[in-house]
């Protein structure tokens, strides 16, 4: 019996949330803002370790309880224009999003689609 369990648990096992990079795109950290037990935005910071300009980004926002229970999934993207200049090689975006998000204690960023300044991009568009 605890064979089993062992070898069930090597299968599967179950690992903490943690956030997840694509094409040279690493978030460094999350931080979630809480006000009277909701998630009222999230901020992020992500390392460009390219050696191309991102002009634009897309991720999932992953939201967890005091359990590491999933809450809710939220899209989230960033891009230059006007104001905001493109992230430069090795630089880092910083970015503030607004969400609500009820019992939320915890965010995480999964990248999912990068665009750089050159025209080529990796990652396919969320759903």
């Amino acid at each position: 019996m605890v064979l089993l369990f062992l070898i069930s648990w090597f299968l599967n096992p179950v690992l903490p949330p943690q956030h997840s990079g694509k094409c040279g795109l690493n978030p460094l950290k999350a931080y979630s803002q809480n006000v009277m037990g909701r998630n009222i935005g999230y901020f992020v910071e992500i390392k460009n370790e390219t050696n191309k300009e991102v002009d634009a980004l897309e991720w999932e926002a992953q939201f967890y309880d005091g359990f590491d229970e999933l809450v809710k999934k939220e899209k989230g993207s960033w891009s230059s224009g006007n104001i905001i200049e493109p992230c430069k090689p090795y630089g880092v975006i910083k970015d503030l999003k607004t969400v609500w998000v009820k019992k939320a204690t915890k965010v995480f960023i999964k990248i999912n689609r990068v665009h750089f300044t050159d025209g080529s991009s990796c990652g396919v568009k969320s759903k």
